[in-house]
């Protein structure tokens, strides 16, 4: 057979062409199959890495680390990484050629870090024959910056006027103004106000019969049977009824009153104010600045003040190391209300229509306490930030005009003034709401249609964080203001985060 006629006659015949196409493509499949199973355990491997120099990267700027030189932060990243990749299998290795620490300084007053981490590694091929490389490369990098945490000292400074004297809760709200609720006052008043001729502001507090609540000069309560010539009676534990004292003599129970013995009234517990939410929310921001304090390596101290009417108050006598401070610290801010005459009066002889919510008073007064204020890298040149607690409502007068509304202009240009001084102001907002206003007309008028502006106000008046945003917090009613405030404490303080 010539060669000619048996080259067709190959190519015809299709016996043993299955084996032949399988052996030709047997060596791309296996080579798929060794270089994704290759490939998979390089990438599980550079996972493992990735993690091991993120946790590099942060270890060189904890708290601590960042109270030590850069040389040590570099240790510290080095190690951490090296005991993070320790014992993988299959990995090509060596730290000393194939991880780079950078450990910088940052920040104009050298207070930063940032570090970045870089690593060059291997992972070892099962396929290596039929890949024809014995390895495959891998490689990553992290970054972390932080800045120490500073030295400060806190003004904690609370609003105690008595518009704080609302219950804390929904159903304190509803309770109190059930209990008040009579033919003079149908709609209840929401405030517990600390006055001392609460008739003639139509706030009768009576018990579950009906009776009016009088307090005698020791402070005992009673429930009076009978009024005859200024004379006031009640029935003693025998049922005997006796004079317990005179129409000028001890005082009718008012709204805050009945707020701290309505559990004796009517059952149950007291009511709290945000008064006593705030009160608690001092208390326990103490420990929690205490913590911080320990784990940031620095020194953080604290001074109390409060404002209503007039000037504020200190509150605790000096600034304090936290460190020193306990609960007791915080006075009690109910004690220290003021027990007005009546309605808009202090006092039978100071009638001001009720302007008890000083915001002017207080920033000019503040300003001048608040020493100049250091860079905050050591104890003896702390920062300063004036933390308010307020519901934002001002009450006073501005320029010869009472304000009865949210921070003006020339409040805010008081803020500024304070901020220009290097001073942060951080604000947590107890939301000043609508309903706490039902039954009052004045208020409804003069009051209600400007609270929408509060916030806004507040947020003005408050320093910008360093994610941008104004240190600034809200808590309405039912949330807890010690939550909140513990977490504006900590809007404060510098964090380490990564950053790449």
């Amino acid at each position: 057979m010539s060669f000619k006629r048996f080259i067709p006659k190959l190519l015809r015949n299709q016996r043993g062409n299955v084996a032949l196409i399988t052996a030709l493509l047997l060596v791309p499949m296996v080579f798929a199959i060794g270089f994704g199973i290759d490939y998979s355990r390089a990438m599980r491997l550079k996972t493992r890495l990735n993690a091991a120099a993120d946790a590099a990267a942060l270890a060189a700027v904890t708290a601590p680390m960042m109270q030590n030189n850069n040389s040590s932060a570099e240790t510290a990243a080095t190690n951490m990484f090296n005991a993070q990749v320790a014992g993988l299998s299959g990995l090509v290795f060596n730290s000393a050629t194939d991880l780079t620490v950078t450990v910088t300084t940052t920040g104009t007053l050298n207070t930063g870090r940032s570090v970045v981490v870089t690593y060059h590694a291997a992972s070892t091929n099962m396929f290596s024959g039929v890949l024809g490389a014995a390895t495959l490369p891998i490689s990553g990098s992290s970054q972390s910056d932080a800045t120490r945490a500073p030295y400060i000292n806190f003004y904690l400074v609370l609003d105690t006027s008595p518009s704080m004297l609302l219950p804390s809760t929904s159903d304190g709200l509803n309770k109190i103004r059930t209990a008040t609720s009579t033919s003079y006052l149908s709609s209840g008043c929401a405030f517990a106000c600390h006055v001392q001729n609460p008739h003639l502001d139509n706030i009768y507090v009576r018990d579950s019969s009906g009776k009016d609540i009088y307090l005698d000069t020791s402070g005992k309560w009673w429930a009076v049977t009978r009024v005859n010539s200024g004379n006031i009676y009640a029935n003693d534990a025998s049922g005997t009824e006796i004079k317990v004292g005179t129409t000028t003599t001890g005082q009718y129970a008012d709204g805050f009153w009945l707020t701290r013995n309505y559990g004796a009234l009517y059952g149950g517990s007291s009511l709290s104010l945000r008064l006593d939410a705030e009160e608690d929310a001092a208390q326990g921001l103490i420990p929690f600045a205490q913590t911080m304090a320990t784990n940031n390596h620095v020194t953080y101290k604290l001074q109390l003040f409060s404002f209503g009417y007039g000037a504020p108050s200190a509150l605790t006598t000096s600034m304090t190391d936290v460190a020193s401070l306990t609960t007791a610290s915080v006075p009690d801010l109910a004690a220290l209300q003021t027990n007005y005459y009546k309605n808009n009066c202090p006092t039978s002889s100071v009638c001001n229509s009720d302007q008890s919510t000083e915001f002017a008073t207080m920033f000019t007064s503040m300003n001048s306490t608040i020493t100049t204020p250091g860079d905050g890298t050591t104890s003896s040149t702390p920062q300063a930030v004036m933390f308010i607690v307020t519901d934002g409502m001002s009450d006073e007068s501005l320029s010869g005009s009472r304000n009865n509304r949210e921070l003006r202009s020339s409040h805010l240009s008081q803020c500024t003034t304070i901020k220009n001084r290097g001073i942060r102001i951080a604000i947590l907002y107890t939301e000043y709401l609508p309903e706490s206003l039902t039954g009052d007309s004045w208020s409804q008028s003069y009051v209600a249609p400007y609270l929408p502006n509060i916030e806004p106000a507040l947020k003005s008046c408050a320093s910008t964080g360093s994610d941008g945003q104004p240190l600034y917090y809200k808590v309405t009613t039912d949330q807890s203001i010690t939550d909140a405030l513990t977490t504006l404490f900590a809007l404060t303080v510098e964090a380490a985060h990564l950053t790449k």
